[in-house]
């Protein structure tokens, strides 16, 4: 889970961030927690985020505007406003907040935010169309990986394959958590299922653990780095 904290206030920062890592860590959860000062060091970032914690009134620039702006780079965003300003509450109202929280945070505050965070983003479902005219809904956290063969494109659950109609380069619009990376132009893997990671591929989890995926060369290194950061390993130390 990739987690972006965004506040000019040091210890609002802090505290968010430490009660993210506790809560992820009692639920033997991954997590790598982010801190932005400002609106604008967050949407220079190319990062992708699972969940914001966001400011509304930030010293270089509104938070409301800064919302926008990263819902219309990954719809797939749970923001999460930190405030003490009340009154901005009107404006925020045009953008999808999944919770509002006062300041000073409390750790229940937090807690109950990321509890909702998470059924958000573990409901998050996508429509696809098979190619034998079904229309197909699943939730984005059942896909373990998809691949582009056969001039065609199939999607793997734990339960069931499907072969859809849409492109992988559609797929890769739809599935934008950060948990989603490519190994290979040919493939899109949920990285949660990752079992064994060599740099030249990658071995997934039951029921696919026979399957083994080539990571591209020119793409080793940044899949490498995603992966690593996912886990919440220190790339340097390996």
């Amino acid at each position: 889970m990739r987690i972006a904290v965004c506040d000019d206030f040091e210890d609002c920062r802090l505290s968010v961030k430490c009660y993210a890592e506790e809560y992820f860590k009692l639920r033997h959860m991954e997590c790598t927690v982010d801190e932005f000062i400002s609106g604008t060091d967050l949407l220079n970032s190319d990062a992708v985020y699972d969940i914001l914690f966001l400011d509304i009134e930030l010293g270089d620039s509104n938070g409301i505007s800064v919302a926008k702006e990263i819902q219309k780079r990954n719809k797939n965003t749970v923001i999460l406003v930190v405030t003490a300003y009340n009154q901005y509450l009107d404006d925020a109202m045009d953008i999808q907040v999944a919770r509002y929280i006062d300041k000073p945070v409390k750790q229940s505050r937090i807690f109950s935010a990321l509890d909702k965070a998470l059924r958000l983003i573990n409901e998050s479902v996508i429509t696809l169309h098979a190619k034998d005219g079904q229309v197909i809904r699943l939730k984005t956290s059942d896909i373990i990986y998809a691949e582009a063969k056969l001039k065609s494109v199939f999607v793997y659950t734990k339960d069931t394959e499907y072969r859809i109609k849409e492109p992988i380069k559609q797929l890769r619009t739809l599935l934008t958590a950060s948990c989603f990376a490519v190994p290979h132009s040919s493939y899109m893997v949920n990285m949660n299922f990752i079992r064994d990671f060599q740099r030249n591929g990658i071995t997934l989890a039951h029921p696919y653990e026979d399957t083994k995926i080539s990571v591209a060369t020119r793409k080793q290194a940044e899949f490498k780095r995603r992966f690593f950061d996912f886990i919440g390993e220190d790339i340097d130390n390996d």
